[in-house]
């Protein structure tokens, strides 16, 4: 082997543990991500609180800048004109913000008790085969415990 090639080999190793060194750079000993529902259910309800007060609070500003929009529109100012746009802009991106936080409170509900029926069934399945351990508290906090 040259040393050219013996060098390529060595910039390829250094740089494959450079890769491997990021991607398992997180805390932890283990390379598993895990959340719990109790984690994720705050999630879920500021994301659907903040959709209310987008749907309550959102639209607040909306009539009385659109009055001042026209007002200023029929003098023939420009402002009058731009100040209409940005009411309506405005409205649209509140509407797609309130959606967005919707989407995210459904997905992160669906998540949680979708993730939840699986873990009962694994849970169910493995005590029918006997291979649970009775006092796995994790299992014992799904309801699946001895």
């Amino acid at each position: 082997m040259s040393f050219d090639e013996e060098w390529r080999g060595l910039q390829a190793s250094a740089r494959d543990e450079l890769t491997r060194t990021r991607l398992n750079s997180g805390a932890g000993g283990g390379g598993d991500l895990e959340v719990h529902g109790q984690e994720l259910t705050p999630v879920q309800e500021a994301a659907g609180s903040l959709a209310d007060d987008l749907d309550r609070d959102g639209h607040v500003a909306q009539a009385p800048t659109e009055a001042a929009g026209a007002a200023l529109r029929a003098p023939g100012l420009d402002t009058g004109s731009a100040l209409a746009d940005v009411a309506g802009r405005w409205q649209s991106q509140a509407d797609a913000l309130r959606d967005a936080c919707l989407r995210i409170a459904g997905h992160i509900g669906e998540t949680v008790h979708s993730h939840a029926a699986h873990e009962l069934e694994t849970v169910a399945a493995l005590q029918r085969a006997g291979a649970v351990p009775a006092s796995n508290p994790r299992l014992d906090a799904l309801g699946g415990g001895a």
